[in-house]
């Protein structure tokens, strides 16, 4: 359909691109059973990306609350269905939950997804990022509900239910990308995002955003712009999900399609603006943009107008893992990504769910006409500038705000250099940028994708959530955190240690609530099934591993005059453990500065 579309706008070179992809068919679920009542009940499921089975399945369901380890305590759950509610904002993913009832042998997980606001027959879901083979299901709260009080009634620990599902998760499977342009006069490229996957109706994640770019488009063919650099259209496959088994499994679709298909469109690329978020739902009244820190000044300057004469508040942040452009900015394509801002009103109601709709949450006409304009000017101002509007100052100044006190003064001298070189820089991409020398603004642009590239190899990190941080941020964080919590048992205070500190320290806070297999498997999970996907070599080492510390404090928890010497010896060697991490990093960090500094100099 969309290729059509393409076509019929006017837009050239249309083209349908395959990726090799994990793949995901789900032709529906569903739970029959007597109610409290005794009336028979059928229950419609959503899917994860699990592998699940059943034709008028006789099976036990078994109500396992939140589904951590305690939840399991005197229940045998061997075979039967786990009902369980979740919220994935506040608490943890639904692969913990999942992969702890395949441990405990249950048949499969039916997660009530939990939302800000209220929707009885709202089924909500996320990627799974987990295996296959820890099945996992979707119900409303009205249906989960409904199961409880067949529970009570019954006077036993379960209900019998009749299991229908067919969730099928193959290998190697084939997906697609779509793009067309408008083409330049020059070799450069703008890009223009959107996903075209999305769960149930996906009417604003991300039909909105594949709208806004075809609106972008139609408006630019129908005044017959004439554009100075090729305006590519993308619209990927994949982004919600794609790799089995993976920390990483979203947006594989836009991997694919830059790192196999289209390696060379990093030549030449000088910036994407993508429209997955700015979703136009009634009632919202904040929007923004997520942008590489370099154009987050040029953002503020094309947009800055528009957005003051509206009725929203904006906001202007760096960028996420969460949207397609990610890998892109790693290897040198920098990214605008439409956003909410402070704004919550589509996550409260509709985010991957079955409230995804018009129906649900009507759209606001004048803020889809907004974004159209608003993205569409990014698109046009970007053309109109022959120099890539870098402002490699605020990643370093960014950076070195983040240093805390003892690593100032050890990059003084180095970020003194590199803001130096940075002026400089801009001061000549400003008199190539007045010149009007094309060939000279073509051959900065190359200069500085090459600079804000090494910026990105010696300063980008993941945390263990995994979300884009400062390299050393993870470390320094992790070594702060262990350090109060080490002073809080030392005071004898185990409960502050617990709750204030260790629970920040990478993958502790699961620790206190799952299993040491499950919570061993996730932290694998995040270096296995990697190296072909945007979070490639991003975290460098396995996790501090809190999880004897964790388990031990429980069960000294609330006793007098416990021994905490065992646990506060442990903290001590992570901390040391943490510090030499930190010194390493610090060390790449330093050389990445140094050696992007030699390129703004050269």
């Amino acid at each position: 359909y969309l290729e059509g579309v393409m076509k019929e706008l006017g837009l050239q070179n249309v083209t349908v691109d395959e990726t090799t992809l994990d793949c995901w068919t789900f032709n529906g679920a569903d739970l029959t059973f007597r109610d409290a009542e005794g009336n028979l009940q059928t229950i419609d499921l959503g899917g994860y990306q699990t592998q699940i089975t059943a034709k008028n399945e006789p099976v036990e369901l078994v109500d396992v609350d939140r589904g951590t380890i305690d939840d399991y305590e005197g229940l045998d759950v061997r075979g039967k269905l786990v009902l369980l509610d979740i919220d994935q904002e506040e608490d943890w993913w639904i692969n913990y939950p999942a992969y702890q009832a395949r441990l405990k042998g249950a048949r499969a997980v039916i997660a009530m997804q939990e939302f800000a606001e209220e929707g009885d027959d709202r089924i909500g879901v996320q990627d799974i990022c987990g295996p296959a083979d820890a099945p996992a299901l979707a119900i409303s709260k009205q249906g989960a509900d409904a199961l409880r009080a067949a529970i009570k009634a019954s006077g036993k620990q379960s209900v019998q239910v009749t299991l229908n599902a067919d969730s099928q998760v193959t290998e190697n499977g084939t997906s697609h990308n779509l793009y067309g342009e408008i083409p330049g006069t020059t070799d450069e490229t703008i890009f223009v995002f959107a996903h075209m996957d999305g769960y149930f109706h996906a009417a604003y994640d991300d039909a909105n955003g594949v709208g806004v770019s075809m609106g972008i488009a139609k408006a630019m063919i129908d005044s017959e712009y004439t554009a100075d650099r090729t305006i590519r259209f993308c619209i990927h496959g994949a982004e919600e999900w794609g790799r089995e088994g993976s920390e990483y499994d979203w947006s594989a679709g836009a991997y694919e399609e830059i790192a196999t298909n289209h390696p060379d469109w990093t030549k030449g690329a000088i910036a994407i603006v993508n429209n997955d978020g700015g979703y136009a739902v009634q009632g919202e009244k904040y929007k923004g943009t997520r942008s590489s820190d370099e154009l987050i000044s040029f953002v503020k300057n094309s947009i800055g107008d528009l957005n003051e004469a509206s009725e929203n508040e904006w906001s202007y942040d760096g960028l996420s893992t969460y949207t397609e452009d990610f890998y892109w900015t790693r290897v040198g394509v920098p990214a605008i990504t439409a956003g909410d801002g402070e704004g919550t009103r589509y996550d409260d109601v509709g985010y991957h769910s079955s409230y995804d709709s018009w129906e649900n949450l009507p759209v606001d006409d004048t803020a889809y006409t907004d974004a159209i304009r608003t993205y569409g000017k990014l698109v046009l101002d970007l053309d109109a500038l022959h120099v890539r509007p870098m402002d490699f100052s605020s990643r370093l100044t960014n950076f070195q705000e983040s240093l805390n006190e003892k690593a100032v003064d050890r990059f003084e001298n180095t970020l003194s250099a590199a803001l130096a070189a940075a002026a400089e820089l801009e001061e000549q991409m400003n008199e190539a940028e007045q010149s009007e020398d094309r060939s000279r603004a073509i051959a900065m642009n190359q200069k500085t994708q090459k600079v804000y590239k090494a910026l990105q190899d010696a300063l980008l990190g993941l945390d263990f959530e995994p979300e884009a941080i400062i390299r050393h941020d993870l470390y320094e964080e992790n070594i702060r955190n262990l350090h109060h919590a080490i002073e809080a048992l030392e005071e004898g205070d185990a409960e502050k240690a617990f709750d204030e500190y260790l629970s920040s320290v990478d993958n502790a806070w699961y620790q206190m609530y799952f299993d040491k297999a499950t919570c061993d498997y996730m932290a694998r999970q995040l270096f296995e099934k990697r190296d072909d996907t945007w979070g490639s070599g991003l975290i460098e080492w396995p996790e501090a591993d809190t999880g004897d510390v964790v388990r031990s404090l429980q069960a000294k928890m609330g006793k007098e005059k416990a021994d905490y010497s065992a646990e506060i010896k442990q903290l001590r060697a992570l901390e040391k453990q943490q510090k030499e991490y930190l010194e390493q990093v610090y060390a790449a960090e330093q050389a990445g500065i140094e050696y992007a500094t030699s390129l703004m100099q050269q």
